[in-house]
């Protein structure tokens, strides 16, 4: 099967680097089914850059106003470089990541005649209006295209199951989705010891770590969670909060921080390369997921793979698809969302006691290795690929 994967992330190498580690790391899995992949990032840059014009970057209320447009205007582009694409490769289907405010995968495959897969990764107006107020989001004109996108797509993939209730609202049959969830690479992030030059590079000797790696985009209530981390580093001297990761949130818990006394002991790398981030969990006892429980949990948490995968203990709330891969005290520990008592509690027992730290990490991983890993969501994809050529 000759597939071509368009994609439309910017930053591939900063923010968005999640996302890319997702799209080679299914590519990679397509191709060794046997596949033929034509994989193009469309709007990708390097890290930190943007192609929005200075001007626009500058004034606030055109930035604030022009991004979407310029987002629709860029389908011409798009249009256009899809199409020649499409002639030169000449592939059997067409598989789309969603992208708000772009259509051109839609107009460029049928007007070749082909079969258009779109991945869902986010309910994209949703996202907008949520996380990016920055930007007016020009909602009614986002929903009815982000539904003309889903209608028009021979198959939906979804992360989610939380993901395709949320877009079964566009009027799509429940027969058009697939729910294909995010993997990781279980050969590279394992299980292994702390990793000697880098724990004794960040002074971390004979600590008990709690780590965090990741986008702080959907963090908790950060005023609570320094507070949770206070009495933590309070009670037990030997413990020290890790992060991994950046952003302005990021920025905001480490002035959080740094506001309160006794302060928390935090330490903050920053965002780093994602082939970096197993040395960094091998120096973690203990992994937590603060995700925020006051939206629709919609997302596939890479990062929740990979502490699994890496053998940690994991402590995460009770959300979304989180439920559905963490059993409470099995492969690792559930609270309920914004319950930081309770969240407490399960952090003390699991800084006591090493054993049940060993026993959730093993469970993990063995979680990971029976149907959570790239390959098997390449089969599932590449099954919902040969499905739209059989039924077209």
């Amino acid at each position: 099967m000759r597939i071509s994967y368009f994609n439309y992330h910017h930053d591939i190498q900063g923010m968005t680097q999640g996302a890319a580690v997702q799209i080679q790391a299914l590519t990679k899995g397509l191709e060794q089914l046997g596949h033929q992949v034509d994989l193009r990032f469309l709007a990708a840059y390097h890290q930190g850059e943007t192609a929005a014009p200075p001007t626009l970057k500058n004034i606030r209320w055109l930035r604030r106003y022009g991004h979407v447009p310029r987002l629709l205007a860029r389908n011409i582009s798009f249009y256009r470089r899809e199409l020649d694409y499409l002639r030169k490769f000449r592939p059997d289907v067409v598989l789309a990541v969603s992208s708000y405010g772009t259509i051109s995968m839609a107009s460029s495959s049928r007007r070749l005649g082909l079969p258009l897969v779109l991945f869902c990764e986010a309910p994209l107006e949703y996202e907008y209006s949520l996380f990016l107020r920055q930007y007016y989001s020009y909602p009614c004109l986002g929903r009815w295209l982000e539904g003309v996108t889903v209608r028009q797509a021979r198959r939906v993939v979804c992360i989610s199951e939380v993901l395709k209730g949320y877009l079964m609202r566009y009027g799509a049959p429940a027969v058009k989705f697939a729910v294909i969830p995010n993997g990781v690479d279980h050969h590279r992030i394992r299980p292994q010891t702390p990793d000697q030059e880098l724990q004794l590079a960040l002074g971390l000797q004979k600590k008990l770590v709690i780590g965090f790696v990741g986008s702080f985009q959907f963090f908790a209530q950060l005023d609570n969670f320094v507070k949770l981390a206070q009495t933590i580093c309070n009670d037990y001297p030997e413990v020290v909060f890790l992060f991994v990761g950046g952003g302005e949130t990021a920025q905001t818990l480490q002035r959080l921080n740094q506001t309160v006394q006794p302060a928390p002991r935090f330490q903050f790398v920053g965002l780093v390369a994602h082939g970096l981030i197993p040395r960094y969990l091998s120096l973690m006892d203990i992994v937590v997921s603060p995700y925020r429980g006051d939206y629709l949990f919609y997302g596939s948490s890479m990062k929740l793979l990979e502490y699994l995968a890496a053998g940690k203990a994991v402590l995460a709330p009770a959300l979304g698809q989180i439920k559905e891969v963490v059993q409470d005290g099995y492969n690792g520990m559930l609270h309920e969302p914004d319950d930081w008592v309770g969240m407490a509690e399960k952090l003390k027992l699991l800084i006591r006691d090493s054993q049940l730290r060993q026993y959730l990490g093993a469970n993990a991983r063995r979680t990971i290795e029976a149907g959570w890993t790239w390959e098997h969501q390449a089969k599932r994809l590449a099954k919902a690929l040969t499905q739209v050529l059989v039924s077209s």
